[in-house]
């Protein structure tokens, strides 16, 4: 059984809700509040909280998640944006980046979680970043 403390923003976690209903639901941890030992959970529908007192487990760690999210589909399962940066030129690659970045802004709210879409943004820019940093060693 996992712990709050122990959660990652990003795990892929189970639980059983309702409490004792032998019902099990899987969820993406969203939010993370140690002052109160609770986390906010998304399943895709429904946000949840959830605390201690639940039977949490973690069926997929966060970097692991993360990881399947940016494998495109090709055999050796090469990160896409990683593809992209090797594919590509500078400004080509600015582009791609740029527009990935302005898509989740503009559509904040209206198709994912918004906590989801501002991962998405977060995610995106932290890469690109690290790109232009690479390239500027």
């Amino acid at each position: 059984m996992t712990r709050i403390h122990m959660l990652n923003i990003g795990d892929i976690v189970s639980f059983e809700y309702p409490v004792d209903s032998g019902e099990e639901t899987t969820a993406e941890v969203t939010e993370l509040h140690y002052d109160v030992m609770s986390a906010t959970v998304y399943d895709g529908t429904e946000t949840y909280h959830i605390d201690d007192s639940l039977k949490i487990t973690v069926l997929t760690p966060a970097e692991v998640a993360k990881e399947r999210h940016y494998q495109s589909n090709t055999d050796n399962g090469i990160d896409l944006i990683d593809f992209w940066h090797m594919q590509m030129t500078p400004e080509e690659f600015q582009g791609a980046m740029k527009s990935q970045i302005s898509k989740y802004a503009v559509r904040l709210g209206r198709k994912d979680d918004r906590i989801k879409e501002l991962k998405k943004i977060e995610d995106y820019t932290r890469r690109y970043r690290e790109k232009l940093e690479q390239e500027a060693k």
